[in-house]
């Protein structure tokens, strides 16, 4: 595309996430939400409960009109040694969502540290094919529960991708690698290159995206995937945000000739830690969702919306200061119904 095309197309769509800011709903009004749908995902934590509390969980997500929920299949806790796997986690995380009739993303990640990709598990491993072999696995084992594939979760941010240098790039060899062996098992299925969080400079989603291209990547996705965060200001009080980048990020696509191909939001949501302490209140919580789900349903290339989370990690005073403890849109740790369930219920 021109950059006068491009700038153009920018534009545009600028405008038109301004003119869906001034039409948000009200708090008490039945929530617009995207044409695809919207779900949850509760990170690593779901698959180290029992199955009582599993249920409960779940059981709480299925009073609300969620038609999505995303599993974490974390080779660095299933792969317990080289060629020993223990899936009895992710099974049960499975198995609840699928008697639920919920449709399944599944987001295969990490490295186990024998693999020696780098000092973090969330390190890509030192071969790619390494990783290839084990979505094979998985898809294999799971093929019944989920047609849809995402490929690691936010390697923009440097301690998602285990420090590792050239980021972009070695992302880009996990999609190259992984891509193939999933359609040889699921030719319909849909593999979604990783979420990507708001983060300045370099490994900004834009840029990462364009690098990603350079990197050959365009034939090895079917969707792009963001995390449009917006805590603690919301949508319409941070003009260059998480939501700028959408505008971005789809000017890219479109102009490496992937107008067709969806951007899906697979992770939404706030913390309810509270003010002062980098989050929000429960009920501002509540109206970011609101607003994020409206924004997204108004876009014409959006697929699903994934919420983060379900239930709080933490409902000690003591941990209010570390706000990834409170992420949980519709629970409190100790099962106390929040604002969001209220908004999303049936």
């Amino acid at each position: 595309m021109q950059r006068s095309s491009l700038r153009v197309f920018i534009v545009g769509v600028v405008s038109a996430i301004a003119l869906a800011l001034f039409s948000v709903p009200s708090a008490s009004a039945a929530p617009l939400v995207p044409a695809a749908g919207y779900g949850f995902t509760e990170g690593a934590l779901i698959t180290t409960l029992s199955q009582q509390d599993i249920d409960r969980e779940m059981n709480t997500v299925a009073q609300t009109n969620a038609s999505w929920f995303r599993v974490l299949i974390d080779r660095s806790t299933i792969e317990k040694s080289p060629g020993v796997y223990d899936w009895s986690g992710t099974d049960r995380v499975m198995n609840a969502a699928r008697s639920r009739g919920l449709r399944v993303i599944g987001l295969i990640a990490f490295t186990p540290f024998f693999q020696g990709g780098g000092i973090l598990r969330t390190a890509p491993p030192a071969r790619a094919t390494d990783f290839s072999d084990f979505v094979g696995k998985a898809v294999q084992r799971y093929r019944g529960s989920s047609n849809t594939w995402e490929i690691w979760n936010e390697p923009n941010l440097p301690a998602f991708f285990g420090l590792v240098p050239n980021k972009p790039q070695r992302y880009t060899q996990l999609l190259r690698a992984s891509y193939p062996v999933i359609k040889r098992i699921q030719p319909q299925s849909t593999v979604i290159a990783a979420g990507l969080s708001r983060i300045s400079g370099t490994d900004s989603p834009p840029q990462f995206i364009a690098d990603m291209y350079k990197a050959g990547a365009r034939p090895f996705f079917d969707a792009a995937a963001l995390h449009p965060y917006v805590f603690p200001n919301g949508i319409a009080n941070a003009p260059d945000n998480a939501i700028s980048d959408v505008a971005r990020v789809r000017a890219i696509m479109v102009a490496n000739g992937d107008a067709g191909k969806k951007i899906w939001f697979t992770e939404i949501g706030a913390p309810s830690n509270g003010p002062g302490r980098g989050g929000n209140t429960p009920e501002q919580q509540r109206d970011q969702i609101r607003d994020l789900l409206a924004f997204i349903a108004r876009l014409p290339y959006a697929g699903p919306a994934i919420i983060y989370s379900i239930r709080d990690f933490s409902s000690d005073p003591r941990t209010l200061g570390d706000r990834e403890t409170r992420f949980g849109a519709l629970l409190t740790q100790d099962y106390k119904l929040k604002p969001t369930y209220f908004l999303l219920k049936k």
